[in-house]
């Protein structure tokens, strides 16, 4: 069947942007491939599991680019915040001892 070749193509082109970090290109293969899957008939199981690893190897991918996100969307929070005296408790866990104020501007 034709769309089952077609999810699999859209699937790994999802893929590879997924790879490259090219978000426009996959939210229009979101939609293509919602389409493309509410559309699918019966199947051969071999076809439905190739499918099904391709499915989950993306959902990996995409989770783990969730996670990245997330991650720089903090990280520039804290550098936003400025400078501050952080040190480790007993236990090795970061402790923030409160924002250090900028050393004062001189002019000589």
């Amino acid at each position: 069947m034709r769309s089952q070749s077609d999810l699999e193509a859209i699937l790994d082109k999802t893929y590879a942007a997924l790879l490259r970090g090219d978000m426009p290109l996959m939210a229009g293969l979101a939609e293509e491939t919602g389409a493309l899957a509410d559309g699918l008939g019966r199947m051969d199981r071999g076809k439905a599991e190739r499918l099904r690893r391709k499915a989950e190897r993306n959902a990996a991918l995409l989770q783990a680019a969730a996670r990245g996100v997330r991650s720089a969307t903090g990280r520039l929070a804290e550098i936003a915040a400025g400078p501050q005296l952080t040190t480790y408790t007993m236990r090795g866990r970061k402790e923030s001892l409160g924002s250090m104020a900028p050393p004062p501007l001189h002019r000589f």
